[in-house]
């Protein structure tokens, strides 16, 4: 099959689009978004797929812009004859039609069956089918975009024709794989064994399915057999069982009446006991309360007199205490009004010293101020004179002296070009420029003149014949107006003077900056000064401030100001520290005294607290002593109270053996038991009556069958059923073991067929390959197909999966068009493989090796069509080139 044309119309991002196909290599280029997939698409579909399916598939083929349904027409040849294929995708109202030239045209489901033939596939597929099936057809064929790198061989044998190719490689193989008869006898233990197992088992309705359920119908009986004798024998001990119980449960009942009695008899004993023992515990409370209350009574009095001893002896030293702080607080009263007296003379004295510090400042600004203004007088005068000067720089002047010397040269040369008349003889009167000369007269020209000789004779005399003397004279005329511009500029009539002026420039330019430098320093000095952030008049504030305090009569006979404030300072520090020794003195004194005075204070609280806990004893004592009695008293009821209860306990303890019960133990919680033990014994007897009389029923019932008889019938059915199943899957097996050794035998001569298939890859991919002994290997398995695709390079075996991505895509390549070669003898020598942007991950320099696999294709018959994003690098092979980007 060949591919001769394809056209598009209303599909996807087409309008309409027409590709013509070369017989060898046709390269497709274009860039993303051109529509190269869409054409893949529309072309796969077309083949593949029925015109009336719907679906995701079919909507994915619609556009977006163009108006209509998708239509795709396909030429092709088949077989040496010319097929046109024309399809409209409109959901299930699509149309297909299939023609040939000299044949009816065939429409419908004619034209998709007679495709299917021409296409060798079993059918076309339809809205069902799409997503599981589409997608394996011509997967062998057409690398769809994106999926370069997966390996084909790892998928199932429908991605690449798995039978057609076993067909192809049988022809190409060294030997038959099998006889006529062998197929035969094959087919018929295929037919054998599908006719006894399916993929998920054994074949329902065969004989060994029925054989089996034979079986197990004959096992299920045997077990029912079993099961009714079982139940019988069982049935037969549980009514004895249940009897003898039921005699059991007639003996206990006069024991636990018994039992019941003595109970009763134990809780009318636990209930006189009761309170006697509370009255006992309650006699025992009370005569340990006044026991302890009279240690406490004395312990208190003994405490109350060693606190009132401790009380008088603190409230001595509190005394002694309060007043020797009275005599340190004067003392430092006295100390403290010295160092006030000593504060406010160094107040005065910093005060004066201030203020002289401030005097002196507010003169040295004042002088600065002075001096800065007669700078800045001057500055000013400076830059005056200076703007009446005009503004003219050394580089004006420079350019002003070589216009000068531009001037002086003109002129030089203007002399050199001069013409000497100088009339020696005439016969005849002669004129220069309308002046008559005179035999012997000399005259100079410079540039052209007239000579009028006698009346008739007019001569037009140019000096330098006639070249270049005009062009300097402009020049001179242009130059000296350029320097009496200049001139003016300068505001002078000469050259020296502008150099004067100058001069006089720089002088005052200099004289400006030593100014400015001076004002610099002065500023820097001024703002140095006014760090703080002072003023003049905030300085002149200050100073009247500390004026206002010279009326301090004692300051004027001061000569040394800093000596006065050192020997203030001294004696104020010494005053200080004796303030601040008599300060702790007082405060330790103060902080005695309050501790003093709290501890006292906790002493009388602790007093009178006691006093009033020994009033409260008191008070309880006589409580309990007017309702119960004295401690003597309670004791002697108590001691006979203790002599009743010990009777009472022994009997209890003697009725409590009886009953097999501890001496505490709850009688409540016994007779509860002891109810709830009765009311079981009733149920049980009420239920082992229900359960004799069901017994009773199902042994009369069973035992009408005769049960035995049964059992064995059953068994000898099992064994027949056995016997039939054993030869039956014996039989199966037998068959299963003779089809495997068959398919083993197959397999073992399709390694014989691998090799051309492997040899054909090798071919192709030799170009990638780095040394002669590397080359690829793959593995044939008769239900799985090719399988275990790698790579032997360097002497290491690659797996597919640690290929780069570029090698992946290039031995997948190889692999393809290896099957191509080995199915095109079944499609009349040809086969249409397709790459659409295949080889992205290939670099340049094996993009040129891709060329050369490509074209060793295109060589043994194949026809292969190339779309790629870059089609720069596969020009020079290609047989066809199409731009989409120029349509």
């Amino acid at each position: 099959m060949r591919l001769i044309r394809c056209r598009l119309e209303s599909l996807r991002r087409h309008r309409a689009l027409e590709i013509p196909f070369a017989p060898g290599l046709t390269l497709i280029g274009g860039a993303n978004e051109s529509g190269k997939s869409s054409l893949v698409d529309a072309m796969h579909r077309a083949l593949f797929v029925r015109a009336s399916a719907t679906g995701a598939a079919i909507r994915d083929l619609r556009s977006a812009t163009h108006a209509g349904h998708p239509q795709v027409e396909i030429d092709f040849d088949v077989g040496g004859q010319r097929w046109s294929l024309l399809k409209c995708f409109s959901g299930a109202g699509g149309t297909c039609r299939l023609s040939r030239a000299g044949q009816q045209v065939l429409l419908g489901g004619d034209a998709e069956d007679q495709l299917a033939a021409l296409l060798g596939v079993e059918e076309i597929i339809g809205s069902r089918q799409v997503n599981r099936v589409l997608p394996t057809r011509w997967a062998h064929l057409w690398v769809m975009q994106g999926l370069a790198g997966r390996n084909l061989l790892e998928l199932s044998g429908e991605h690449y024709d798995l039978k057609g190719l076993i067909t192809a490689l049988e022809g190409q193989a060294e030997q038959s794989l099998q006889s006529p008869i062998d197929q035969k006898v094959f087919n018929q233990l295929e037919q054998l064994v599908a006719s006894s197992f399916t993929s998920r088992g054994v074949k329902q309705n065969s004989e060994l399915w029925k054989r089996r359920q034979e079986l197990q119908q004959a096992s299920e009986r045997k077990a029912e057999a079993q099961d009714r004798l079982l139940s019988y024998e069982t049935a037969c001990i549980e009514l004895d069982a249940n009897e003898q119980a039921l005699d059991q449960l007639e003996c206990a009942a006069p024991e636990v009446q018994k039992l019941r009695r003595k109970l009763l008899s134990l809780k009318d004993l636990q209930q006189q006991l009761a309170p006697l023992r509370l009255q006992q515990t309650q006699w025992q409370q009370q005569l340990s309360v006044l026991s302890r209350l009279h240690q406490e009574i004395q312990a208190a009095e003994t405490a109350m007199k060693a606190h009132r001893q401790e009380l008088s002896v603190m409230n001595e030293s509190a005394q002694t205490l309060s007043r020797n702080l009275v005599h340190q607080k004067a003392a430092y009263e006295q100390l403290e009004r010295k160092r006030q007296v000593l504060e406010e003379r160094g107040l005065a004295l910093r005060r004066h010293q201030d203020q002289e510090r401030l005097q002196h400042r507010i003169q040295t600004i004042r002088r600065q101020r002075d001096q800065r203004a007669n700078l800045e007088h001057q500055q000013s005068a400076l830059k005056e004179q200076l703007m009446e000067l005009p503004g003219r720089d050394a580089n004006a002047l420079d350019a002003l002296q070589a216009q000068q010397l531009r001037l002086r040269e003109l002129d030089i040369r203007l002399q050199s070009m001069a013409s000497r008349i100088e009339l020696q003889s005439s016969d005849r009167t002669v004129q220069l420029d309308g002046e008559q000369l005179s035999p012997g007269d000399v005259a100079q020209r410079t540039g052209a003149f007239r000579l009028d000789v006698g009346d008739g004779v007019t001569l037009l005399v140019c000096p330098g014949e006639g070249t270049g003397l005009s062009t300097l004279l402009a020049d001179k005329t242009r130059c000296e107006a350029l320097l009496a511009d200049n001139l003016k500029l300068w505001g002078v009539s000469s050259i020296e003077a502008a150099e004067a002026q100058l001069q006089k420039r720089k002088e005052l330019q200099q004289q400006l900056a030593v100014l400015e430098a001076r004002l610099r320093q002065l500023m820097e000095q001024h703002r140095g000064e006014q760090k703080g952030g002072e003023t003049l008049e905030q300085l002149d504030q200050q100073l009247a401030e500390l004026q206002q305090h010279q009326d301090e009569p004692d300051l004027a006979a001061e000569e040394d100001l800093e000596q006065a404030l050192n020997n203030c300072r001294k004696t104020y520090q010494s005053v200080q520290e004796q303030v601040r020794c008599l300060r702790s003195d007082c405060d330790r004194g103060e902080r005695e005294q309050n501790g003093h005075t709290k501890q006292l204070q906790e002493l009388q609280i602790r007093l009178e607290r006691q006093e009033a806990r020994h009033a409260q004893q008191l008070q309880q004592q006589h409580e309990i002593e007017t309702r119960h009695g004295t401690a003597n008293t309670i004791a002697d009821d108590l001691r006979k109270l203790s002599h009743q209860c010990e009777q009472l306990q022994d009997q209890l303890l003697v009725l409590s053996r009886d009953c097999g019960l501890n001496v505490d133990a709850d009688v409540e919680t016994s007779l509860s038991a002891l109810d709830a033990r009765e009311l079981k014994l009733n149920r049980q007897r009420t239920d082992l009556s229900r359960e004799r009389g069901s017994l009773l029923e199902r042994c009369e019932r069973l035992g009408s069958r005769e049960l035995h008889a049964e059992l064995e019938e059953a068994c000898n059915r099992l064994e027949v059923a056995q016997q039939a199943e054993q030869q039956e899957t014996q039989l199966v097996e037998a068959r299963v073991l003779l089809l495997k050794r068959f398919q083993e035998a197959r397999a073992d001569l399709s390694r014989r067929y691998s090799s051309p298939l492997k040899s054909s890859i090798n071919r192709f991919i030799a170009p990638f390959l780095q040394n002669p002994g590397d080359s690829s290997e793959l593995r044939f398995d008769a239900s799985d197909g090719l399988k275990d695709l790698r790579l032997q390079r360097s002497g290491q075996t690659l797996e597919f999966s640690q290929l780069s991505g570029g090698l992946k895509e290039q031995l997948n390549a190889a692999v393809r068009l290896a099957i191509a070669e080995a199915l095109r003898d079944g499609h009349d020598g040809c086969l249409p493989v397709l790459f659409d942007d295949a080889f992205t991950n290939s670099d340049p320099l094996r993009l040129e090796a891709v060329g050369s696999m490509l074209r060793q294709a295109v060589d043994l018959g194949l026809q292969v069509v190339l779309l790629s994003c870059d089609p720069d690098p596969y020009r020079a092979i290609a047989d066809s080139i199409i731009d989409l980007d120029q349509d």
